[in-house]
């Protein structure tokens, strides 16, 4: 008896296992990554940066794949820092989740919320926030500023 309850719940638990991985698969469309929090979001995606700051696109320095990913490459000056240590010219990479995203313009700040890649002194920091990449302004600061001051995710 004890043997066939064992079995039950054995398989109540891989079909029901079977079911949250169905589910989450399907939330998750071909060529984007499996995240645990809404990239879309500074207030999501700021507690898994590094850095978040502004910094002025001085060079697109084109395409490269690092770790699987399509990235576009930029040499970006940082202008203003509101997490972080990043100072001076750092490169950053940029790819969506669903494919090409727009080109940033050269001579344009923006918001970068970032994170170092494995080798950060080849590949740079990679751009987490993948929301619409609009020239910054005060409100998008004032939003960045609240987002930052969240508790930074271990």
């Amino acid at each position: 008896m004890a043997l066939a309850v064992g079995a039950v719940a054995a398989g109540a638990l891989a079909v029901g296992g079977w079911l949250g991985y169905r589910h989450m698969e399907q939330q998750v469309a071909p060529g984007e990554a499996l995240r645990g929090y809404d990239a879309r979001s500074p207030a999501s995606t700021a507690p898994h940066t590094e850095n978040v700051f502004t910094g002025r696109v001085t060079a697109f320095e084109g395409q490269r794949d690092i770790e699987g990913w399509t990235q576009d490459v930029y040499r970006v000056e940082v202008t203003s820092v509101l997490r972080g240590n990043l100072r001076g010219t750092v490169r950053v990479t940029y790819g969506g989740d669903e494919g090409a995203t727009g080109r940033l313009a050269d001579g344009t700040t923006y918001v970068f919320a970032t994170h170092a890649w494995a080798d950060a002194a080849k590949d740079g920091h990679a751009q987490l926030y993948q929301g619409p990449m609009k020239p910054v302004d005060a409100a998008q600061l004032s939003v960045w500023k609240r987002a930052v001051a969240l508790p930074v995710v271990p």
